[in-house]
């Protein structure tokens, strides 16, 4: 009789004994628990796959609610007995919010004792991530109801608000969380893309009358659960459920990551179950894009929310969110977009005065449509002071002080909000808008060529590194890259002041007409003003700045700092302007 024949099985250098529940090496005999003995056969006699949590839960520990923690506790038990170490895995691997896989051993290994095909790069930072650190995953919807997505990707944003108001904590931000959604992965290499210590990840299962939320916190360095709970409600009860988990992570979080510092409550929400499902339902079509159908059924739902709750604030920024998009993208005009922003973010402030958001779109607001930078950055330096953690709080007081001359400050909130949102897109691209405004020429192309490499059809880089090249004297070079810029009156306007510079007078003039088939439209002042600035006309140049004053451009806020009207910074008309945007006098010369 073989091995296997009398309950033995040979795993890497270990013998196991499943009648026995022990494994020896040598000399070295080591018991286990019979059930974890039984769970490490099922993961070596499917090596090279990966078994669900769920499934693993449900053949070892059937009925019984405390499953999730003997798993865990059975994982770990196998782990000290095989000496494996969860950071470099010789025998098991955990994938994130999947399960857990045995390696097989006739794999090859690097030398960090991963496979070819998991190794990674290392993350892009000049630092290792602190220990108070934590990437929330979205959470997974397994109510078996796709319609069910926008309540857990909703309740995952959720957490994320609660923990970015631990003062010290970083965490990181929904676009690099979400970047994961759908993805399996090993723990370790998540959190090292997203430069954090712990993660914390979860499911959802919604009925008709009840919920079940698992959420546990695991630990980056050892794969070691910190904390994990199940919580079992009536769907009636989903506010004390929400409660509950926002302070038992929280403090989860208090005692492992941050010792005696305290928290910050969310305000601005509601009690009403209806309005809160619709307000997530107005945050997932927000966050489907610039899309005019998806902007306007998040207007819909979060104007429902509102008819349910006319005290939900948090309702009310989303909608004004929605309508500066919405007048951002002419979908609507400047008028109609701003006036309803305006009356929503008044009300948000005036419901929640601690509400950071609400600060944000108050922000945008006076920046992109008030032309008022200097209250523009007081509404964002009380966002700031309320949420230093929010990355797009970081971002927008980032472009407040690059847009009112104060490079350095700006540079290094950008900065800040690339480390809080790693793999987010928009954020390293706002890296290098930010260094191009500051006119750190040098440094912004490299930072959008990684932009372009981690989405080579991403609208704006190829334009802001085409006039980096420009202005830096490279004109052949400017003129090669901005044929790859994918957006119409972005490749127009810089093409109208390149072929020009170049001589192609005729070419030059034909690719500004795209911009200036009517000299009174709404569309394109700004760029009409700075092609006119490059051109040598200053009194075309103005009268279309003073269109952009009259319809409201949002292009205006960066008047102070865009290089295209250098030629005519010294003229009094100019010098008139960026005073009323708040840019300070000693700034002005």
């Amino acid at each position: 009789m073989d091995a296997e024949g009398r309950g033995l099985r040979v795993v890497g250098d270990w013998l196991l004994n499943e009648d026995e529940s022990t494994l020896t090496n040598g000399e070295t005999v080591i018991h286990v628990s019979p059930r974890s003995m039984s769970v490490l056969i099922a993961l070596a006699d499917d090596c090279g796959k990966v078994l669900s949590s769920a499934d693993l839960q449900a053949r070892f520990w059937p009925n019984s609610y405390s499953a999730e923690h003997g798993l865990h506790k059975a994982i770990s038990e196998i782990r000290a007995a095989l000496g494996d170490d969860p950071r470099s895995p010789r025998y098991i691997k955990t994938y994130a919010r999947r399960g857990y896989g045995f390696i097989c051993q006739d794999d090859k290994q690097t030398d960090s004792g991963t496979t070819p095909a998991d190794a990674v790069s290392s993350r892009d930072s000049s630092s290792p991530p602190t220990s108070a650190s934590v990437a929330v995953l979205p959470f997974v919807n397994i109510s078996g109801d796709p319609d069910n997505e926008y309540f857990s990707d909703g309740l995952t944003e959720e957490l994320l608000n609660v923990l970015t108001n631990i003062k010290d904590l970083k965490v990181a931000a929904r676009t690099s969380s979400f970047h994961f959604k759908g993805q399996t992965g090993d723990i370790s290499e998540i959190a090292n893309k997203l430069g954090v210590s712990s993660i914390l990840e979860g499911s959802v299962r919604q009925s008709k009358t009840r919920i079940r939320i698992t959420a546990q916190l695991i630990s980056a360095a050892d794969g070691y659960h910190l904390w994990s709970k199940t919580f079992d409600r009536e769907l009636d009860d989903i506010f004390a459920v929400q409660d509950e988990i926002a302070s038992a992570v929280a403090k989860a979080l208090e005692v492992k990551l941050l010792g005696e510092d305290g928290d910050r409550p969310i305000s601005g929400g509601t009690k009403n179950k209806e309005a809160f499902n619709a307000y997530l339902l107005g945050e997932h079509h927000r966050n489907r894009g610039d899309d005019e159908a998806a902007l306007r059924a998040s207007i819909s739902a979060f104007r429902k929310a509102i008819d349910l709750d006319p005290n939900y604030a948090r309702a009310y920024v989303g909608l004004a969110n929605a309508w500066g998009r919405m007048a951002a993208n002419s979908f609507v005009s400047y008028k109609e977009g701003t006036d309803h922003m305006e009356v929503a973010v008044d009300k948000a402030i005036e419901l929640a005065p601690d509400l950071a958001h609400a600060y944000v779109a108050k922000m945008f607001l006076l920046m992109s449509y008030k032309r008022d930078l200097l209250s523009a950055q007081t509404a964002i330096s009380k966002a700031l002071e309320l949420n230093p953690g929010s990355a797009e709080i970081q971002m927008e007081y980032a472009r407040i002080r690059c847009y009112r001359g104060y490079a350095d400050e700006g540079i290094a909130a950008a900065r800040k909000a690339r480390d809080l949102d790693p793999v987010s897109i928009f954020a390293n691209h706002f890296l290098g808008h930010i260094l191009y405004f500051s006119r750190r020429y040098e440094e912004a192309i490299p930072a959008l060529r990684h932009t372009l490499e981690m989405n080579p059809q991403y609208p704006k880089p190829h334009y802001f590194i085409a006039m980096s090249l420009f202005w830096l004297g490279d004109v052949e070079a400017a003129w090669e890259e901005i044929q790859h810029e994918p957006l119409d009156w972005m490749r127009w306007a810089a093409s109208s002041v390149i072929l020009h510079r170049l001589g192609h007078i005729d070419e030059a003039e034909a690719s500004f007409a795209n911009l200036s088939a009517d000299e009174e439209q709404e569309f394109a002042t700004i760029q009409r003003a700075d092609t006119y600035a490059q051109w040598g006309n200053a009194e075309m140049a103005f009268r279309n700045l003073d269109l952009a004053v009259e319809y409201g451009d949002p292009g205006l806020a960066q008047l102070y700092v865009d290089p295209f009207l250098d030629p005519i910074r010294d003229d009094p008309r100019y010098i008139k302007m960026v005073q009323k945007l708040g840019v300070p006098r000693a700034h002005i010369s």
